[in-house]
């Protein structure tokens, strides 16, 4: 028989996916067949970025909401809106939640920095998915399938394995690992996986770059490959992380391997 395609027609929310990695999971989802819900922090992105998408895949059905995941006092309402749109506009229960989701990095130096400060980079990076989680737990077979064809994955980060001087902040990204090993057993059957980027030229590490084609050239240098991560190819973990049945509890590295270097 013909290799099938594990996601045709599977919806799909990617919170965080009018940007970056999640704009390219999307895109490489709708590619595939599915039906697509992404979300973004303003109605105004989130438009501009339907628009796109459309107009790559005419045919497709892709949709989104404007939720604001900053505030730790609206979060979980926010993200039960979320949830709740996206059942309806993909037509049922979903059947994989992709969570790529941030904000810019705290470069706080560590003689300044102060609980509030540190404790604010937690709030979409990690009690985000953590939310999500506890959505899907206290009502089941509302937001996700229960079944090990239904996956949740999440994000985090090289730099939670080799730290830089100068970014303190990264407990969050550490902490989303230890919360994919938790949720995939406390969700089980549905399997939750978390991918680990490295350098991948999205419009986050443009800003970091500040415009200075030095620091390209040093992220290529840092690694196996001598090459800069694009987000269409780290969309590809993603998309394996929802095909494979197999897969659950796991982070996946995706750094061109800058961690051998």
């Amino acid at each position: 028989m013909a290799h099938p395609n594990f996601i045709l027609n599977s919806r799909i929310l990617v919170i965080g996916g009018s940007s970056g990695l999640g704009f390219a999971v999307a895109s490489g989802a709708l590619a595939n067949g599915s039906k697509v819900h992404i979300t973004s922090a303003t109605a105004e992105k989130l438009s501009a970025k339907i628009t796109q998408l459309r107009s790559l895949y005419p045919s497709a059905h892709v949709s989104g909401s404007a939720a604001d995941l900053s505030s730790t006092e609206t979060l979980e309402t926010n993200l039960q809106s979320v949830l709740d749109n996206a059942v309806k506009e993909t037509g049922g229960p979903l059947d994989h939640i992709v969570y790529t989701a941030g904000d810019s990095l705290n470069m706080t130096p560590l003689a300044e920095m102060t609980a509030t400060a540190a404790l604010s980079t937690f709030t979409v990076r990690y009690l985000g998915p953590l939310l999500v989680g506890k959505l899907v737990a206290a009502n089941p077979g509302k937001y996700l399938n229960p079944a090990a064809s239904s996956s949740i994955t999440l994000t985090s980060g090289i730099m939670a394995h080799r730290p830089r001087r100068g970014i303190v902040s990264l407990g969050a990204a550490g902490a989303v690992e230890v919360l994919t090993r938790t949720l995939a057993v406390e969700l089980a059957p549905i399997r939750v996986n978390v991918i680990i980027p490295g350098a991948v030229h999205t419009e986050l590490v443009d800003k970091m770059l500040g415009g200075m084609p030095d620091r390209l050239t040093m992220f290529k240098a840092a690694s196996l490959t001598k090459e800069m991560g694009t987000p269409e190819g780290a969309a590809e973990a993603y998309l394996f992380c929802m095909r494979s049945a197999l897969a659950t509890g796991q982070g996946f590295t995706i750094d061109n391997g800058t961690l051998m270097v």
